[in-house]
């Protein structure tokens, strides 16, 4: 694998409106579309920044957007044994949303989610071994989750992925930090994070689930939010400062919710 296991290094897209989005997300970011056709029937975008994979994006059928499946940004947990974890999920509290699944020269997935209910996917390499890039502008800078249960939500993630959790003081209150070892490969000074949790927030409304989010790297958080909005997006928090970083939260035209990150960090 060219990624640890227990690497959140991949996201995807599920959208009612494939062109709209595919339009909506290359005029924010400078994303590129390639379509592949990774099994029969199944038409999957790849977004290329330059010539760095990035992303990918899925398109909900008819029949799941009768059933009420929302558009939504996905985070992948790159896996050594998708079957592993499937089995380890409900021992650790979680449960199996979707059951395994090969994609031909590209790997297997599967999808679960934890004991808060927060859903996330497992990944499998075969051919696809995740992104190509990060921590660029019109890149995957995060993945946040935001838990209704973060009491039942850490140890979880600690025992399925070797997720080591910190506490880390901030401006809005106390946030955990996830460390994977494995990432730095015992290298000093490599910076071991992987993903961040943090209660779900005052006043967001009583039916909104546990969820995992998708921060983007932006160079100029303002500027990102002016130009998503003119294409056809919504704000729904921020911008806002935290620490050195500027973040927003915003649904995209067609209802799926992301962020977008700048900081001293991001390069130009």
């Amino acid at each position: 694998m060219r990624y640890p296991n227990g690497f959140p290094g991949w996201v995807d897209l599920a959208t009612p409106d494939h062109d709209g989005a595919t339009a909506f997300y290359g005029s924010l970011f400078g994303w590129t579309p390639v379509d592949a056709s990774p099994a029969p029937g199944m038409t999957y975008t790849m977004f290329h920044l330059g010539e760095e994979l990035v992303c990918g994006m899925g398109s909900l059928t008819q029949e799941q957007q009768d059933a009420g499946m929302p558009s939504v940004w996905t985070t992948y947990v790159l896996v050594g044994d998708v079957d592993e974890m499937l089995i380890a999920a409900p021992g650790a509290g979680g449960s199996v949303v979707m059951p395994a699944m090969d994609i031909p020269t590209s790997g297997r997935m599967a999808m679960a989610a934890d004991p808060s209910g927060a859903v996330f996917g497992l990944w499998q390499p075969d051919g696809h071994e995740g992104a190509d890039v990060f921590n660029v502008p019109g890149a995957l800078m995060w993945n946040e989750l935001q838990t209704r249960d973060i009491a039942a939500a850490l140890p979880f993630y600690e025992e399925l992925f070797g997720w080591r959790w910190e506490n880390v003081p901030t401006d809005g209150g106390n946030y955990s930090v996830a460390r994977l070892d494995a990432k730095g490969q015992g290298a000093e000074g490599v910076d071991t994070s992987v993903a961040g949790a943090m209660p779900m927030p005052p006043g967001v409304p009583e039916e909104a689930p546990s969820s995992w989010g998708v921060y983007f790297a932006v160079d100029v958080c303002d500027d990102a939010v002016e130009t998503a909005q003119s294409l056809g997006a919504s704000l729904v928090v921020g911008p806002m400062d935290i620490e050195a970083m500027r973040w927003a939260m915003l649904t995209d035209p067609f209802g799926a919710m992301f962020y977008v990150m700048s900081s001293p960090g991001v390069e130009d």
